[in-house]
């Protein structure tokens, strides 16, 4: 066999050494290529995942597709991709938050009071409605032909709640049909029906003769609202919030936190019409601890324990 050198010691021809040449260029680079993180190739990379629950005032399956466009909106501004937890209750938001099993949810001001109680967790931001109001309100209300003119009147009488970890489907009411003198047990039944939409249809169809919502409720459903009378509307409450767990790392929460806030510039639904269509929550702001001060005083009132209870 012939060595690299010919016998009469002249050099093999040149197309051959350009033809090796090459060849141990691409075996060098492939090697090099080899070691570089697929980021450094323009490689698309999955994002860190993070996983989200919310409050069910819909089915799990309408809040995935009813928050799609602003989660979509959401990973592209923080690279991070949000997966879907589903929930059955208020509770179960709280307990998957709390534990970790969920990265990031929303919840109603009752339920992250209950949270912050039972292991903290972090205000990412407040939710604003229409019109950029960041206020809400709990109503009781019934049927204008129903007889019923005033809360008292209630006593004997069907009546729904939402959710017991609900503010205005069921703590801000409940403190007041307590000062109204009425309890729990003054009610011929009580019916817990999870959404603020279900407890106004309840009402509206005479399936109960009173039930607690939220105001909001009136923009889910299609009923004539002329034939609902309300008995009584509770002070402002600040909208929910977007928490994330206690021990979220803070470059994630400060992404997240950002972009939802730059979601809620000025300009910037017009820009993106589509980004909350279908939401009660139209925006985002920022929120501290104390804006719950409310709820905690009212919770005090009706005596209830909160922590691990």
């Amino acid at each position: 066999m012939q060595s690299f050198f010919s016998r009469s010691g002249s050099y093999p021809s040149p197309r051959w050494w350009r033809g090796g040449l090459l060849a141990l260029l691409l075996v060098g680079l492939l090697l090099f290529s080899a070691s570089l993180p697929p980021a450094a190739l323009g490689a698309a990379v999955p994002g860190p995942h993070l996983k989200v629950a919310i409050i069910p005032h819909r089915s799990n399956l309408g809040n995935e597709q009813a928050y799609g466009r602003l989660f979509k909106a959401l990973e592209e501004k923080t690279g991070l991709i949000f997966d879907w937890v589903g929930s059955n209750s208020y509770d179960d938001v709280i307990d998957k938050i709390t534990s970790g099993e969920a990265d990031i949810g929303y919840v109603g001001p009752f339920a992250y009071v209950t949270a912050q109680a039972r292991g903290g967790v972090r205000l990412i931001c407040r939710t604003l409605s229409k019109n950029r109001q960041p206020f809400y309100h709990s109503v009781i209300v019934t049927r204008k032909d129903s007889g019923i003119h005033h809360l008292k009147e209630l006593k004997g009488q069907r009546f729904a709640f939402t959710d017991p970890k609900s503010t205005s489907g069921y703590l801000f009411p409940m403190a007041q049909l307590k000062k109204s003198g009425l309890s729990q047990a003054d009610f011929s039944s009580v019916h817990y029906l999870k959404r603020h939409a279900n407890s106004l249809l309840a009402v509206y169809q005479g399936h109960v003769d009173g039930g607690a919502t939220s105001l909001t409720a009136a923009d889910k459903v299609d009923i004539d609202l002329s034939e609902i009378r309300t008995l009584w509307q509770s002070e402002p409450i600040y909208r929910g919030p977007w928490i994330a767990r206690r021990d979220l790392p803070d470059e994630q929460f400060r992404l997240i936190q950002e972009a939802m806030l730059s979601l809620s510039q000025p300009g910037q639904t017009e820009q993106s019409p589509d980004l909350f269509a279908g939401l009660t929550t139209k925006g985002f702001v920022p929120g501290q601890d104390s804006d719950y001060d409310n709820v905690r005083e009212v919770i005090r009132l009706m005596d209830m324990k909160m922590g691990g209870e």
